[in-house]
């Protein structure tokens, strides 16, 4: 039977690199909100022939907003944790490093 290694490797910068990617995407996010908020832009946004375009497009353009900006935050709350598992593999590494320069240290005398 052979043992099963209870260790792994972490890239705490490929970690980052990850969260500008969930923040590229959350930008995204945040310029689609802008972009429809442009739906309910007034009486006259559409011209006389289509004024009834509004009152339609606004039950879903809401429901939109919602599920976009949840989106959104989720994104946001998943590159925040990210980065405190980064900043946690970071603050481990440095303390095992400086622990094994400090044994290190003590075999020289």
């Amino acid at each position: 039977m052979s043992a099963v290694a209870e260790e792994f490797l972490v890239d705490a910068a490929q970690i980052r690199r990850h969260i500008g990617n969930l923040e590229a995407v959350r930008a995204r996010f945040d310029a689609v909100r802008a972009a429809s908020a442009h739906i309910s832009g007034g009486d006259g946004a559409y011209g006389l022939l289509c004024s009834w375009l509004p009152a339609v497009l606004q039950g879903r353009h809401q429901r939109q907003d919602e599920l976009v900006a949840y989106v959104a935050e989720n994104l946001s709350i998943a590159a925040d944790e990210l980065a405190s598992v980064a900043d946690a593999y970071e603050e481990t590494d440095a303390g095992a490093a400086q622990a094994v320069r400090r044994a290190g240290e003590g075999l020289g005398r």
